[in-house]
């Protein structure tokens, strides 16, 4: 095992004990809070410091709920820790945009919404905010895509050099992939054991047991993000 996957599996063990202890909830806090102040400065850096406080704060509690809510037999707790931290964080700010657009005097908002430039400008800045947010939300699947692959031992970079160039042996590795998918146990083995059974996947695959050791980092990261919460990601693997 690894010391990135003991680290990992460390860090799952701390969030079920936070649960009944006080004391470890609050060094588990401390350990993230880091992280937390990361999340609002990607998303409300336009915010003055009170402000950015203030989600600070929410981004605290939405913490607090993930290790209560937290189930380690449905998957590691970085990433159910960063999805409810993130959520919460955004609603947070669509609160305060929608509160911030009611102080609008009406009259003024009246006229604004009569201007058929102001409809456009308003289209194109909802179409430029849309855009932004898929983007951002891109970048927060990477990144715990990267934490994850990190909890097998994997980096981006040996991602790149173990993936098929050729397309007959990415259709080769995709069946692969469809057949774990559509076998429970396999799937089991690798989500709670933490462990990719290369002999029984062999056998079941028909592929050369070489091969699928040198295909291994490939399928493995494949599997992450089609059993994983990555809606942008998933695009690419189909």
């Amino acid at each position: 095992m690894t010391e990135a996957i003991e680290k990992a599996v460390l860090l799952d063990d701390r969030a079920v004990a936070a649960k009944q202890s006080p004391t470890v909830l609050e060094y588990l806090i401390e350990d993230f809070t880091p992280f937390m102040r990361a999340r609002v400065t990607r998303y409300a850096s336009r915010y003055d410091e009170a402000r950015r406080q203030e989600l600070f704060s929410a981004a605290m509690l939405a913490f607090y709920e993930a290790v209560q809510n937290y189930d380690s037999t449905k998957g590691r707790f970085f990433p159910f820790a960063n999805r409810v931290v993130c959520a919460r964080i955004i609603d947070c700010i669509r609160k305060i945009t929608r509160h911030e657009g009611h102080t609008v005097p009406l009259e003024v908002e009246d006229e604004e919404r009569a201007s058929p430039q102001s409809a456009i400008i308003e289209e194109l800045s909802i179409n430029s905010y849309n855009t932004e947010h898929r983007q951002s939300l891109l970048v927060d699947e990477i990144e715990q895509f990267q934490a994850e692959l990190a909890t097998w031992g994997i980096t981006m970079d040996a991602l790149s050099k173990h993936s098929p160039k050729h397309q007959k042996l990415r259709e080769t590795y995709r069946g692969v992939i469809t057949k774990i998918i559509q076998t429970p146990d396999i799937v089991q083995t690798i989500q709670l054991k933490r462990y990719f059974p290369t002999k029984t996947v062999a056998e079941l695959t028909g592929l050369p047991l070489k091969k699928l050791e040198r295909a291994r980092t490939y399928i493995l990261a494949a599997l992450i993000i089609r059993m994983g919460d990555y809606d942008f990601l998933s695009d690419y693997v189909k």
